[in-house]
């Protein structure tokens, strides 16, 4: 069975209850600090994620879900400046060999 992500906003986070909701078109999903991974650290309100839906108790909760580049272009256009400095500076490198 295939995974169908949704994409929407945390809208409410708290911390001392480790429960917050991400915000959709449709409505508002409930989701649980322990759906969120652990190495993206705590999640933060207009952060973007996309997840899986899932019923519990006749509730939807949202699962698997995962934090969103806010800026892709930005961080490829870091990310290409960072490989272009280093092949210049390994070509600079066996120039003054």
């Amino acid at each position: 069975m295939k995974l169908v992500f949704q994409y929407g906003k945390i809208n409410k986070y708290n911390p001392e209850k480790g429960f917050g909701f991400i915000s959709t078109p449709e409505q508002d999903i409930f989701f649980h600090i322990s759906d969120f991974p652990a190495t993206a650290g705590e999640p933060q309100v207009d952060d973007k994620v996309k997840f899986v839906i899932v019923e519990n108790e006749g509730k939807f909760k949202a699962t698997r879900i995962e934090r969103l580049d806010p800026n892709p272009a930005k961080t490829r256009k870091a990310e290409i400046l960072a490989h272009n400095k280093s092949i210049t500076s390994s070509l600079l490198s066996s120039f003054r060999r």
